[in-house]
């Protein structure tokens, strides 16, 4: 799913529609989903075909100083990969609080899930910006901010996400972004992505299966 921070008009009539449409595709959604999640499948996608990312980095800020950040999770663990950024009104603000309200539900196994976001407007998400805006989210996190647009390229083709930014006249910044959320094992292979949309208690089921194994 890719979305871009700008809404043209349309029709009531054609806004009726769209809601109508958006309110049968939730209950499909939901029913599918209340129908897995008390098995041991996934709910969210699992890739047909292996994606391996340990192999990118990415820039990484820390209390100290900048490093070199690899998609690999620690040993038994598992880490979630998110492309957003912290001016997003609405997408990833919503995506990070259902990632934090997922691991309250799986209790001490929380520990064992790291949260690492790429922001895709590295201009406006500073060393001073996007640490603290992680903080609301996550206790364990990783702030990935890409030393240029090369090394931001490299990482959204190795996850297969992608993302824009258009400055206008005005001053005003339009940025459009994928919203998929990857799940990264310890060997550095994407085992899941979450679509927009996928609750909290969704992604806990998921991780409880993923951190069984």
């Amino acid at each position: 799913m890719y979305v871009k921070a700008f809404i043209a008009p349309i029709s009531k009539a054609a806004f009726a529609a769209r809601s109508m449409v958006a309110f049968l595709l939730a209950i499909i959604f939901v029913t599918a989903s209340a129908c897995s999640s008390s098995s041991s499948e996934l709910i969210g996608y699992t890739p047909p075909t292996e994606k391996n990312v340990s192999s990118v980095s990415a820039t990484e800020i820390t209390p100290t100083g900048e490093q070199s950040f690899n998609f690999i999770a620690p040993s038994n663990e598992v880490l979630i990969v998110y492309f957003g950024y912290t001016n997003c009104p609405d997408l990833c603000p919503t995506t990070l609080a259902a990632i934090r309200n997922a691991k309250r539900q799986i209790g001490e196994q929380a520990d064992r899930v790291k949260l690492a976001m790429v922001t895709v407007d590295p201009e406006r998400d500073t060393k001073d910006i996007l640490p603290s805006y992680l903080e609301s989210f996550s206790d364990q996190y990783h702030a990935l901010i890409p030393a240029s647009e090369d090394e931001l390229i490299r990482i959204k083709d190795f996850f297969q996400a992608s993302s824009s930014i258009t400055k206008n006249s005005d001053g005003s910044v339009e940025v459009g972004h994928s919203t998929t959320t990857y799940v990264v094992t310890d060997a550095g292979i994407v085992i899941v992505e979450w679509p927009y949309g996928l609750t909290a208690d969704d992604m806990a089921h998921d991780l409880k299966i993923l951190l069984k194994k």
